[in-house]
């Protein structure tokens, strides 16, 4: 499996609308609030 670019973005909306302009090369994830409320398992 080749190696994905990530981009955290707050909203989950704002995450969909990523995913389809940015394409399979990315993976786009939602943080719902500041990065260091991520779990370590989501990451």
């Amino acid at each position: 499996m080749a190696a994905k670019n990530l981009v955290i973005v707050e909203s989950p909306a704002k995450a969909k609308t990523l995913e389809k302009y940015l394409g399979r090369d990315f993976q786009v994830k939602a943080s719902v609030g500041h990065i260091v409320d991520l779990p370590k398992s989501k990451l």
